[in-house]
Parts: structure tokens; sequence; C-alpha cells
């Protein structure tokens, strides 16, 4: 058996919640690398538990009938998924097997599969739920996330903090922080310097993260009584504000680097809790790639990746976001420094080339 999984592409079946190339845990973070994962000899599948169909319908109020009838039919190709396990040498796990109830498919994909690797992002292992689908969050066990985490042969997590708790739940040292990825070869700077009639401010996230929007909505609207600009919002959402100049944008993945482009400033905003603790820092991510200051609540793990004033900024108080994005709106120089800073730490740090040799070391 050894010889002959020596003379053949090593097997990885990636087993996902989301289609392919849509949500940003996966797009983000492991799919940039399959490419480079081919070219080193391994034969990769991926199995989605949404397809396109459930995905645009899930997170929308109604549609119940649908929703029950392909949460069904993805919890079926779950079953006949087992019976092809082991021919894989690695099963990559995101987030889990099957997105509600107990841990009954995660047991017999650990008892089956020859090795696992399981893959955890934010911090769902936290008391503190998110507000914004506390609902559906009832509707799961936290019992799966902590059997994968005991049980898998290797953990990789969003943040270093996360993989501490997680090598905490595990007894163990298996859990490795790897950073999202973003392809630096289409996530670059605009290529015109065109003077544009205002300057604009921008943030991008779905419905599920609005709720860090929100926080920073009124140092906004107090600022916009000061200084004239425009708000960029990129989301799965609408939304209107009588105070601001407002354009929201609907998210779609082959205008997501255009729409980015368009910002000078991007916010980050977080709330101060232990479930952004197992935040990656993503969007702080996105607007360094191309290259512009990201704006950011000093929390969580973006407290890592940025050097305050040097390639992004931190702020350390609420009460101090109007003041801060006063002083960028003014400081032309200083957006300019700051944004090319942060693009030359992210192709040094956080681009594909920098970050496939975290995967290739995982896989083994």
């Amino acid at each position: 058996m050894v010889q002959n999984i020596n003379n053949r592409s090593k097997r990885i079946l990636f087993v996902c919640p989301y289609p392919p190339n849509i949500a940003a845990g996966q797009r983000l973070k492991f799919e940039p690398h399959f490419n480079v994962l081919k070219r080193e000899g391994y034969d990769i599948k991926q199995s989605c538990f949404m397809n396109q169909r459930l995905w645009h319908i899930a997170y929308k109020p109604g549609h119940y009938t649908e929703k029950i009838i392909w949460t069904i039919k993805g919890f079926i190709e779950r079953v006949i998924l087992l019976l092809t396990l082991p021919k894989y040498d690695t099963v990559y796990i995101f987030m889990n097997v099957f997105p509600f109830g107990p841990a009954i498919l995660e047991r017999l994909f650990r008892k089956i599969a020859r090795r696992i690797i399981y893959d955890i992002e934010d911090n769902i292992i936290s008391k503190e739920l998110n507000d914004e689908r506390r609902v559906i969050n009832l509707l799961k066990s936290q019992e799966k996330y902590k059997f994968l985490i005991k049980t898998a042969d290797v953990v990789i997590t969003s943040t270093p903090a996360l993989s501490k708790r997680c090598n905490q739940i595990s007894a163990s040292d298996k859990s490795i922080f790897i950073p999202p990825t973003l392809d630096d070869k289409r996530f670059v700077p605009r290529a015109s310097s065109t003077p544009k009639e205002k300057l604009t401010i921008g943030w991008t996230g779905t419905f599920s993260s609005k709720s860090y929007l929100d926080i920073v909505l009124p140092y906004l609207e107090a600022l916009y009584k000061e200084r004239n600009f425009k708000m960029k919002i990129i989301g799965n959402f609408e939304m209107d504000n009588p105070v601001l100049d407002l354009e929201v944008v609907q998210w779609n993945k082959d205008d997501e680097v255009q729409q980015l482009q368009d910002i000078d400033i991007g916010l980050y905003p977080l709330s101060q809790d232990d479930w952004v603790s197992g935040k990656s820092g993503l969007k702080a991510m996105q607007y360094m790639s191309i290259g512009i200051p990201a704006v950011c609540t000093a929390a969580g793990h973006v407290v890592n990746i940025i050097d305050d004033g040097v390639d992004g900024i931190l702020v350390f108080e609420e009460s101090k976001w109007t003041e801060t994005l006063k002083d960028l709106i003014d400081n032309e120089t200083k957006r300019k420094v700051v944004g090319e800073n942060a693009r030359k730490k992210f192709l040094s740090k956080y681009s594909i080339e920098s970050i496939s040799k975290y995967y290739l070391k995982a896989l083994g």
C-alpha cells in the first residue's frame, strides 16, 4: 500500500461548506493554493455542501422549503462521500462536514479517513455568539468543532490566539496558524492616479459582518459634517443613510478588485470581544493588497498584521475614529506612503508565493 501511494500523486479531498471561489474563508484562504499543490503533484478534489442555489438563498429570509430540500440533499451527498474516503491520503475539512446537529458525520469521517486536516476560521468555539447569526448558531453544536480539533492530525487556524486555544482543547501542539492569501497578480493597486472629484472611504463585507460597520457609522456621519467624501460599501445587502453620500454595490467575484480599487481609505472596524480574537484580518489584507491605508480597530489579530502609522492605521479608542480619518483625508502624502508600505508588506508576507509553503508543510 505504501509503495502504491509513493508511485502516484497524493490524493486530497477538500470538504467545504460553500461553493468554490465565493466565500472569503475558502477563496482567500486555501483555494488560491490549489494550482501550487497540483504542480507539486497533489491530486485535488473539492466537495462542497452548498450548491450555487443554496448559497444564493441561504442567508435570505423565506425560501424555507427549498432550503430544507437542499440541506437534505447535501446531507445525503455527505453520506455517499463516506464511501470514497479510503481512496484519499488526506481529507481536509473546512469548518465542518455537515453544518447542523451533533458530530455524527464528523465521527464517521474520522473513523474512515486515513488522515484529517481540520481548518477552523473565526472563533466558532467562543461562548460569545455572533449576533447577526444567533439563531443559526443555536442550531449548531460546538461538540463537532471540539471533536475535530481533538481528533484531527493537523489543525489550521485563522489566528495565533485561536491556534493556542485549539492546542489547549486538544492537549497537543498540532495546531498551526496560516494567514489568509490573496492572488498578488490579481489584487493590485489601481493603475491610474487620476484625481477624483471626491475621496472615497470604503468597507467590504457581508450582512453577517454588518454589525461591525454599524460601529463606525456615527463617526462617519460626524466626519461628513466637516469633510467632503463618498462612502462606498461593497457587500451582499442593501442599505441607505440619510446623512452620508453613500454608494452601495453588490459584491461579485469578477468585479471585486475594481470595486476595491475605487477606495482611497479602507475601513476595518471591530468589536472588542472573544469572537474577534479568531478573525484573521482579511479585510485589512485586501486593502493592503491594492495599496491603500487600512484603518482598523486595534483588536484581534490585525494588531499583528499592521505596524501602526507605517503600513496601516490602528484605532485604539472608538471615539478616535473621526479624528483618525480626518487626518488621513487631509494628508495625501501620508495616504500614499502608508499605502505603498502596505503593498510591500502584503507582497512579502501574504502573497500566494509567501503562504503556499505552509500548506505544503501541513499536507506533508
